[in-house]
C-alpha cells in the first residue's frame, strides 16, 4: 500500500497547527520538540457534515439500488496492480466479469468506498498537478503525474466481447466501471485529512485545498460524510463487503 491509513492520519495530525485548523473542523497539536514529552494521543477533529452539506438523496439512491447481487469494496491506499492500473478498479471489473460471463449469475452491482489516501483517485488532473499528488504521497506510491486511472482505455462499448483486450470488459479504468453501473463514494473525513496533509507539503492553506478538492471531484464520485459509515450502510442494504484494498 502506498500510504497506510495510520501513516496518513499521523502525517495529517502532526503536520497541521491548531491555529490553522481552528474553525475548519480539524485540529491537531503542533509538532513538539524531541525533548518534550509526547502525548499519548494527538487530538484531531473532523467537521461532521450536516444533511444539507452533502447529497444525501444521491447517496441513498446508490445504496438502495434494487439488485440481487451487490458488492462493496473498501479502498484505503492508492494501490496499483501495474503502472496505470488501480487495484480497486481491476477488482471491481474482475468481480463483474466473473458474475456476468463465468458464473452466469447475471449483473453484479459494485460500489467502491474511498476511505483513506485513495480519495486522490476522485480528483481531476488539475488537482493532481496543482498539489503534486504523485510526489507528495511518496515515491513508494509510484503514481503517475496525472490521474490516468480514471480515463477509459476502450470506447466503452458494452457490446464488446468479454475477452477483447481493447474492450470495456478488459478496461481497468474508473470510467469503464461507471459505464457498467459501478458507483464510487468518497469519504469526507479522508478528503479533509488528505487536503491538510497536502497543504502542509505544498505550502498551501488547508481550508483552501479542501475547498479545491470538493469542487474538483470527477464525475461519478459522490462525497459522503464518513466512508466507514457508508460501508456499514451498504451492508445494511444488502451489499456484501470485499476486503480492504
Amino acid at each position: 500500500m502506498a500510504l497506510s491509513r495510520k501513516r496518513f492520519l499521523t502525517a495529517t495530525a502532526v503536520g497541521v497547527s491548531v491555529t490553522a485548523l481552528a474553525g475548519q473542523g480539524v485540529s491537531a497539536a503542533p509538532i513538539v520538540a524531541q525533548s518534550a514529552p509526547v502525548p499519548a494521543r494527538t487530538p484531531i477533529h473532523f467537521h461532521l457534515l450536516k444533511s444539507n452539506e452533502y447529497n444525501r438523496a444521491e447517496m441513498m439512491q446508490k445504496l438502495m439500488v434494487s439488485s440481487k447481487h451487490k458488492q462493496v469494496f473498501q479502498s484505503v491506499g492508492p494501490l496499483l496492480i501495474a503502472p496505470g492500473i488501480a487495484s480497486v478498479y481491476m477488482h471491481m471489473q474482475n468481480a463483474m466479469n466473473a458474475y456476468e460471463f463465468s458464473l452466469g449469475l447475471g449483473k453484479l452491482s459494485t460500489l467502491a468506498v474511498l476511505i483513506g489516501p485513495s480519495i486522490v483517485y476522485a480528483l481531476n488532473d488539475d488537482m493532481w498537478q496543482k498539489y503534486d499528488i504523485a510526489k507528495n504521497l511518496g515515491p513508494e506510491a509510484a503514481l503517475a503525474p496525472t490521474n490516468v486511472y480514471y480515463v477509459a482505455d476502450s470506447n466503452l462499448d458494452l457490446s464488446a466481447k468479454p475477452d477483447d483486450p481493447n474492450g470495456v470488459y478488459q478496461d481497468w479504468s474508473a470510467q469503464a466501471v461507471l459505464k457498467r453501473g459501478g458507483a464510487f463514494f468518497v469519504c469526507h473525513n479522508a478528503t479533509t485529512g488528505a487536503a491538510y496533509m497536502l497543504a502542509e507539503k505544498s505550502g498551501s492553506d488547508g481550508a483552501t485545498v479542501l475547498a479545491d478538492f470538493k469542487k474538483n471531484l470527477l464525475p461519478g464520485f459522490i462525497m459522503v460524510p464518513a466512508g466507514v459509515a457508508a460501508v456499514q450502510q451498504a451492508q445494511e442494504n444488502g451489499w456484501k463487503p470485499f476486503s480492504i484494498i
